[in-house]
This record gives C-alpha cells, structure tokens and sequence, in this order.
C-alpha cells in the first residue's frame, strides 16, 4: 500500500499530461484540416473577397468551437505573387555593385506596388489571380484541468498554416519596376 502511495501521484501527473498531449494533438489536427478547407474554398472564384473572408475565418472558428467552445480564433492571410517569394518574401533587385543592399539606382520589381523596395513583398489580404496565399490561423484557449495549475502558462497557442494559389481565373498582371534611392 505504501509503494502504491508513493507511485499514485506521478501516475496521475502522468495520466493528466499524456490526455493534455493528446487533446493538443486533436485540437491541432482540427484546426490544420479547417484551415486546409478553408485554403481550397479562398481560392475559389466567386463572392467578394471581404464575404469569403469573412465566411472563411467562421468556418475556422466552428470547426474549433465544436471541440474547444471559448477558445479565442483568428485568421489571417498575406499572398504572394509566387510560391519562392513565401520562402524569401524580400522583392527581388539588380544586385549591379553586390553589397547585398537595394541602393545606388539598382532595378527592383515592385511585387507589392507600394513604390518603394521592402524586405516583404507580400499584400495583406487575398490577393489577385494566380497569387500564393498564406493563410495564417492561430487558436488560445485554457489548458484542460489540473494540467493548468501545473504548466507554466495557463493558456495554449497553437499557429497552423498553408499555402494555396488562387485560381487562374485572370492573367497575372506583371508588377511595376523601379529603381532603388
């Protein structure tokens, strides 16, 4: 009885943190194959762009209330104008004197069309025909139980992503040039 007295309490901490692992595990596995759905619907042609955003983001948010009904959801995007400018998301630019520095007069294609040169090229939003789109969802809840007296932050935060092209609906318009100061 003694050894079972000794062994019970890290049998439970164990217990508790293997079910916290596990509903983590659920939760994100929910959310990644929401945002997953909502990456194909965002690239559909259809509704206005602000309704689908909109539509999309709930949808997200259901999928993840059915399992956790306080947690707070958001959803973002950015698009791309290629799937390589997600990885370096910096606008491309004639490197003429290789200092590795937009300056001196230097070519630069202008993906953002902001007239200016920037380490992100990315737009905020759903962007234009044959875009890449990365969308970005992030879930905040309260740890389940006893596992919240016991961790270190009494909440979780859990970031999924992907990245989908928007239908080619539409020619991709070419983005402006310009010249760096």
């Amino acid at each position: 009885m003694i050894e079972f007295a000794l062994v019970a309490p890290l049998l439970i901490l164990m217990l508790l943190g293997g079910l916290e692992v596990a509903h983590t595990m659920y939760v994100r596995s929910a959310l990644v194959g929401a945002l997953q759905k909502a990456a194909r619907d965002i690239s559909l042609e259809g509704a206005s762009a602000g309704a689908r955003q909109d539509a999309i983001a709930a949808s997200v948010a259901d999928a993840v209330h059915q399992i956790i009904p306080g947690a707070s959801v958001t959803l973002g995007s950015k698009s791309y104008r290629d799937y390589r400018n997600v990885a370096d998301p910096a606008e491309e630019y004639n490197d003429a004197n290789h200092n590795g520095r937009c300056d001196h007069g230097e070519a630069f294609v202008d993906s953002n069309r902001n007239g200016k040169w920037d380490l992100d090229g990315s737009v905020n939003g759903r962007g234009n025909a044959r875009d890449v789109v990365l969308l970005i969802a992030t879930v905040s809840y309260t740890r389940l139980g006893l596992t919240t007296l016991l961790a270190a932050a009494p909440r979780t935060v859990l970031t999924a992503k992907t990245l989908i092209r928007n239908q080619p609906n539409d020619q991709q318009a070419d983005p402006p040039t310009g010249t760096c100061p």
